[in-house]
């Protein structure tokens, strides 16, 4: 899996994104890297909503029983599937910024735990919702590796730069305030739901110490998004249990930060990246015994090259990745861009055949493509869910298919659909290099659509002129994934705006989000007309979740008819812990079982410790 993920609203410069992620190859979105990639996990476990709307799920706190002030001399080994040197800490540079460096080094607002589906706090001490403000406490022990303390002097230069580069805070933030140097406030732009703010603050760290970003908040957004921070005269700074050391192609060094207010719960001296390139090499190790890594944060292993695995060798499966292999149309194609054809192929495409290929130990299919999380659906749409269409979660029904395409003027010649004017349906299927069980989807898509009558030819790319064609809106149809990823997805909201904007790659699918649209009502007698992109932006004014979710079932009525994408399949994540050298005091029902990533969230609270 690519370390670099961006936030689903982050809008990607195309010149940009091929100077820095094309030279390098590897500025990933989120996916599977070589031999698999992104984690997974089987349907065995819960997918976590948030359970109403969400409590705080008390503090959290970094109190673990495992800690010990008897430092080991030993360092921690996980894998990274990138080029350090190709990396930053810099979590504004957005392309090659380091999500497992970043989560490592630096003390995150605060977490979400699929596995109490509660929020648990970190670097706030608490938060306070009231209908336009926020007004969140930061622990007053926060302090930067260097000694210096962290205030809201930090944070307010973090939130002027988040709104310099368009960060997705600053959809429901209007103007900010520093309260005190440990109080700060968030002026919201009306009444906004709390638990999609939550989930916002969830997914933020404190990652910009002033003294070192200062300098760019009256700078061009292009300077912060491009600095190399490490490569800089700038000291790099961090504010959790890891101090940065160096870095070469090889390895990323961090060593135990004394100066984080919890670093009792760290018993070992030193934390390591070492590079890979292929998902090949850490499951070599495992299977071997040759313990080059210790942990690999996220890594696709199918069942049996699990099963080669050694006994020591943990496989955490326990958390939803809320995120997974969808289809994407460019929505100013002739052919993919109409609706009778995106209904056809959903027809077509059998979901749990999707899943049986390519792995059910780690994949579920969406019962019904309607931008939701698979399993959120039934909470979320209840009764209504069975007026949507399912399109045949386990079938592939070509007479429905037939018939709609037939309906919407096509027709077909010599075993090949074509268009009205009498052309053949033919192109290629975008898919990313080296994800196989993306691959694996993808063969399965294409093979079914060319048995329809569709003539696809696979189209594989590597990650970044994957992603740079999408962004250009050189594509006709292909695979890219329909969930935004995180806890966040939890949240209709999150993936619903970003089926329709699309700004992780500058709404390159080209769908429509300024004009009002009519579809069949929900009752299945007349019609109804919204703007979809503003009945989802709707959803986040509502203050609690009752009244969200009318707006969140038409707005996925909207989606499961009209499909801006293809709901397919979600998945579970797998990370990889070994246990010949290292405690695993981790229980069913603990908080830290269910938060990513399980290497550097575990360590912190004292759960995964050096043996002595």
């Amino acid at each position: 899996m690519s370390d670099s993920t961006n936030e689903y609203s982050d809008v990607v410069d195309r010149r940009k994104f091929l100077t820095l992620a094309g030279a390098s190859g590897a500025a990933a979105l989120a996916g599977c890297g070589g031999g698999g990639g992104t984690p997974t996990d089987d349907g065995s476990g819960s997918d976590g909503g948030d359970g109403g709307d969400g409590g705080d799920g008390g503090d959290g706190g970094d109190g673990g029983d495992g800690g010990s002030t008897n430092v080991v001399d030993q360092t921690h080994a996980s894998g990274l599937q990138a080029d350090p040197t190709n990396r930053t800490l810099n979590a504004h540079n957005t392309q090659i910024s380091s999500e497992p460096a970043r989560r490592l080094a630096f003390d995150r607002f605060a977490a979400y735990s699929f596995e109490t589906r509660e929020f648990q706090l970190a670097a706030l001490d608490d938060w306070e919702f009231e209908e336009d403000t926020v007004t969140l406490h930061f622990r007053e022990d926060l302090t930067w590796s260097d000694g210096s303390d962290v205030t809201t002097e930090d944070i307010d230069v973090q939130f002027q730069i988040l709104e310099k580069t368009g960060s997705a805070i600053w959809g429901y933030v209007e103007s900010t305030e520093v309260v005190d140097d440990y109080t700060y406030q968030l002026n919201l732009t009306g009444p906004t739901n709390p638990v999609m703010v939550k989930h916002q603050l969830a997914n933020m760290w404190i990652d910009t110490p002033a003294a070192a970003f200062e300098q760019f908040v009256d700078a061009d957004a292009a300077e912060v998004q491009t600095w190399q921070w490490e490569s800089s005269d700038t000291e790099v700074i961090t504010s959790g249990a890891w101090a940065y050391v160096d870095k070469n192609q090889q390895q990323w060094n961090f060593e135990r930060n004394e100066e984080w207010h919890s670093i009792d719960n760290v018993n070992f001296d030193t934390f390591r990246f070492d590079a890979y390139q292929e998902a090949t090499a850490p499951q070599q190790d495992f299977t071997t015994g040759g313990k080059r890594f210790d942990s690999v944060w996220s890594m696709f292993a199918a069942p049996e090259t699990v099963n080669a695995f050694q006994d020591y060798v943990m496989e955490v499966r326990s958390i939803p990745a809320k995120w997974g292999y969808g289809m994407i149309f460019n929505h100013e194609d002739p052919v993919f861009g109409d609706r009778a054809v995106r209904q056809a192929i959903a027809h077509v495409i059998n979901r749990e055949e999707l899943v049986a290929n390519a792995g059910p130990r780690t994949k579920f299919p969406a019962s019904v493509p309607c931008g939701i999380a698979p399993r959120d659906i039934d909470n979320w749409l209840g009764d209504t869910k069975s007026n949507f269409e399912d399109y045949g979660v386990g079938s592939t029904n070509t007479e429905k298919a037939t018939q709609i395409l037939e309906d919407a003027g096509y027709s077909k010649q010599n075993g090949t659909w074509t268009t009205p004017e009498g052309e053949p349906i033919s192109a290629n299927y975008l898919t990313p290099g080296g994800w196989t069980d993306w691959t694996t989807m993808t063969e399965t898509v294409v093979d079914r659509l060319s048995e329809f009558g569709f003539d696809l030819s696979i189209a594989s790319r590597p990650t970044s002129d994957w992603q740079g064609a999408f962004i250009d809106s050189n594509f006709r149809v292909g695979a890219f994934y329909w969930l935004p990823g995180q806890a966040r997805s939890s949240f209709p909201y999150f993936p619903l705006r970003h089926q329709l904007a699309l700004n992780a790659l500058s709404g390159g699918h080209q769908y429509d989000t300024e004009s009002e649209q009519t579809i069949p009502a929900m009752s299945g007698d007349g019609e109804m007309s919204f703007n979809p992109l503003e009945k989802v932006n709707e959803i986040g004014t509502k203050p609690t979740t009752e009244e969200a979710k009318p707006l969140v079932q038409e707005a996925a009525w909207h989606n499961n008819y009209d499909l801006p994408m293809l709901s397919l399949v979600s998945k579970f994540e797998q990370s990889w812990v070994t246990t010949d050298e290292w405690n695993v005091d981790i229980e069913e029902g603990d908080p830290a079982r269910g938060i990513k990533w399980p290497p550097f969230w575990w360590p912190r609270q004292g759960k995964l410790s050096a043996k002595e």
